[in-house]
């Protein structure tokens, strides 16, 4: 009987296990924005500059971030107008979108 109730534990554990793990894995590739201010925090992938992820997101108006008090940020009109930083993991970026999108990350090799 003690068998029984650790097989039935072991099994519902393991299904909620990988349960989770196919929700993050299918939502780790895709983010949507809504219309307007949208905050993100990424921090599933490797650095890269924010005009790559502009050319990708043609619906992203602007990206800043504030780091000691002062707001850096890259708008997007004229070909880019601003600071081409580097977006790091574990980092809160503002997005402003224009229209609901979902974002498209840049990996591989890329433009510096």
């Amino acid at each position: 009987m003690r068998f029984k109730k650790t097989f039935i534990f072991l099994l519902i554990f393991f299904t909620l296990i990988f349960s989770l793990i196919g929700v993050f894995s299918e939502n780790i590739n895709s983010l949507n924005f809504s219309d307007g201010k949208n905050f993100i925090e990424l921090n599933f992938t490797e650095p890269f500059y924010v005009e790559s992820l502009i050319k990708l997101n043609p619906s992203i108006e602007v990206i800043s971030y504030t780091e000691n008090n002062e707001t850096i940020g890259y708008i997007n009109v004229f070909g880019g107008i601003g600071d081409n930083f580097i977006i790091q993991k574990n980092k809160k970026y503002e997005v402003i979108v224009r229209g609901d999108s979902t974002l498209v990350l840049p990996y591989g090799d890329e433009e510096r």
